[in-house]
């Protein structure tokens, strides 16, 4: 995908948590994860998934802030460090995101079907920068699966 992978991210991560506490800025994360991907390898192999994996990190690249930071966790599973936005903020940049992704990635079945993404929303709060990054994370990961719960392809903020 050309992103960072998770030892990246994170590497990467904690110095802009670090800057922005310094600035007194406050810091978010968004943890996006494919909708129905398994179906897309099964049904079509692994290059059209590899293929979906690649325009999903392509539309991060296009979309995102100068400074914003994303990596691929694993699996298809992806997160974007949101430095100097709260929660709120980045759900706006969720939201053009899987936005982006409907528009911009196409569905190996064809037309009338699209790749779509659940994510979940989470501020990185103090402490250790990586063991918030960790917390901010495990929260973001469950908002995730709150969005896959009530219907996919949507963004939910975890709770503060």
């Amino acid at each position: 995908t050309g992103l960072a992978n998770r030892r990246g991210f994170t590497t990467t991560s904690d110095a802009a948590i670090a800057t922005c506490r310094r600035e007194g800025l406050p810091t978010s994360v968004i943890v996006f994860d494919l909708d129905r991907f398994k179906a897309v390898n099964d049904g079509h192999g692994h290059a059209a998934g590899d293929a979906v994996l690649t325009g999903k990190a392509g539309v991060l690249r296009r979309h995102l802030r100068a400074g914003d930071i994303a990596g691929r966790l694993g699996g298809e599973e992806f997160a974007v460090l949101c430095p100097g936005l709260d929660s709120e903020g980045a759900a706006a940049i969720a939201e053009r995101l899987l936005a982006a992704l409907q528009a911009e990635v196409p569905h190996p079945a064809g037309p009338g079907t699209m790749v779509t993404a659940s994510a979940g929303i989470a501020r990185v709060a103090g402490g250790d920068t990586t063991a918030a990054l960790e917390a901010a994370l495990a929260a973001g990961d469950r908002a995730l699966y709150a969005a896959k719960e009530t219907g996919r392809d949507r963004a939910v903020l975890a709770p503060a």
